[in-house]
């Protein structure tokens, strides 16, 4: 005790100017760590002797010496001290490094045209977002589509390596780091054994993807189709093998496994921790956000359903159509973007559903992306509590969710978060209507980039993709999506004057 002590008055006096040292070394380890999941898609490179062996080693070598140079220049990190805004540049650093290197294996191999769309798709996958610009993925060698397929795995567990790799560099500012990564509404308080609980995640989120893989193999799909798909779907992050998506199986059997997968991947994962640490299973039951989650795919899916049905579009079976509705439904709310069917041709009523599940997306801590179910509750309990206030004007009425009073902090910042949400949207779809698209390509584009949804309509929908917006729009979404999965205030937290004084 007398040593932590000491140690915490010796870091006062150290210069609060930013640690970059701390910086450097995190995304050193980041960058090897990419080595390992390249060395998998060189696997099977070598195993089908494909087109992409000679791009991933090159990018292999220039990963490995980027990422031990970093590594070295931040040695001594801990010398100096380290707080929110070394937290803050890691993580959103860390996305652009990553996907700069990354992209390499597309672009050497010559599987995209240029380098704004390799960027483009890298971010697209580490960021789970599942917007492509690769018009014909079947074309790609496997061990290509197999590194596609983990970019977006390494997404969806990206707030888990984080906390794996920084605990035992920086202990107690772990939690800061999460909150950088995933800001969310609220998190319990799990600070004290925050190097516990990422390893129980990373365990839970492994086995569940190899229940998918073993799941998808079970019905048509082939094992190599599987593993994609199961890196993908558990993820939220859409990537498919096929240029139809999940509508190549034709199988309700896919379509269901990819639903349940889905779901699990946009519930909280602290919650699904603290209902396994604590072994208590009726904690998902009592779980607010979560009803209201579980309520909105139904209500959504059932008026997607009925309307596909009276529209006639998969017959007079109405189990098939609600199928359809239920599983394309889940793939926009938890921000993944598969496809069963070309719901382009599914009526502006479906299209409505779907621009609305895409902008809510799933529960606050998870893989999905989007606006957050508690947000909306937040909001929609405010809209509550300034109605009745308008009529009982002293009345103190505090805003209450799950039964407990929401702090006024929050609901400021779910209000601001929201504004700001919407305006990137906003900013997302001027920039493209200006190349001529229409007002629902332009709307929902950008939509599913700020949202890290990836789906898409229109002339950009889910057969076509992005890759005829040009190299400027890609850029600029890419970084959307970078804002979008950091949830905003991270990134546009350095970019204020602010962050920069000492």
């Amino acid at each position: 005790m007398v040593r932590i002590q000491s140690h915490f008055k010796e870091s006062k006096k150290v210069t609060k100017s930013l640690n970059y040292r701390f910086v450097s070394a995190v995304i050193g380890v980041l960058c090897m760590l990419q080595v390992v999941f390249l060395g998998l898609a060189l696997a099977v490179s070598l195993y089908y002797k494909d087109a992409g062996m000679s791009p991933i080693l090159i990018t292999m070598g220039i990963m490995l010496v980027f990422g031990v140079s970093l590594f070295l220049i931040g040695r001594h990190s801990d010398d100096y001290q380290t707080g929110r805004r070394e937290s803050m540049m890691t993580v959103t650093l860390s996305w652009f490094v990553v996907s700069l290197i990354g992209m390499l294996p597309y672009y050497l191999g010559g599987f995209v045209p240029s380098l704004s769309d390799a960027f483009f798709e890298t971010i697209s996958g580490f960021t789970t977002t599942g917007a492509s610009v690769i018009s014909d993925v079947e074309a790609l060698p496997r061990s290509i589509l197999l590194w596609r397929s983990t970019t977006q795995w390494e997404g969806g567990i990206g707030i888990i390596v984080f906390m794996v790799a920084l605990v035992p560099m920086i202990g107690e500012n772990a939690s800061m780091v999460f909150n950088s990564e995933i800001p969310g509404v609220t998190h319990e308080r799990f600070t004290p054994r925050i190097g516990v609980m990422a390893k129980w995640l990373i365990g839970i989120y492994v086995a569940w993807t190899v229940l998918a893989v073993l799941l998808f193999w079970a019905g048509p799909m082939g094992l190599f189709d599987a593993v994609c798909h199961a890196l993908t779907s558990i993820s939220t992050g859409g990537f498919s093998t096929r240029n139809t998506s999940l509508s190549w199986w034709e199988s309700g059997y896919t379509e269901m496994i990819a639903g349940v997968f889905m779901m699990a991947g946009a519930i909280s994962f602290t919650t699904i921790y603290f209902t396994i640490s604590r072994k208590d299973p009726k904690r998902l039951l009592r779980d607010s956000e979560l009803k209201w989650f579980i309520s909105l795919v139904a209500i959504f899916s059932l008026a997607g359903a009925i309307m596909l049905y009276t529209d006639g579009v998969y017959g007079p079976n109405f189990l098939v159509t609600l199928r359809k509705s239920t599983v394309q439904v889940i793939s926009f709310i938890t921000s993944t973007g598969y496809a069963v069917g070309d719901y382009n041709n599914w009526g502006s009523f479906f299209a409505i559903i779907a621009v609305l599940a895409m902008y809510i997306s799933g529960c606050s801590g998870s893989t999905a992306g989007g606006l957050k179910v508690a947000r909306l509750m937040v909001l929609i309990k405010s809209l509550g509590v300034e109605l009745k206030k308008r009529t009982h004007p002293n009345a103190v009425v505090p805003v209450r969710v799950g039964g407990k009073a929401v702090d006024a902090d929050i609901v400021q910042q779910v209000a601001t978060f929201t504004f700001t949400y919407t305006g990137l949207i906003i900013i997302g779809a001027l920039s493209i209507s200006i190349e001529g698209y229409g007002f629902m390509e332009s709307l929902v584009g950008a939509v599913s980039c700020v949202s890290n949804n990836g789906g898409s309509l229109g002339e950009i929908g889910p057969m076509v993709g992005f890759g005829a917006l040009s190299a400027a729009n890609k850029i600029l979404l890419s970084i959307l999506m970078v804002m979008g999965r950091l949830e905003i205030f991270t990134f546009l937290t350095i970019l204020h004057p602010s962050f920069w004084r000492n």
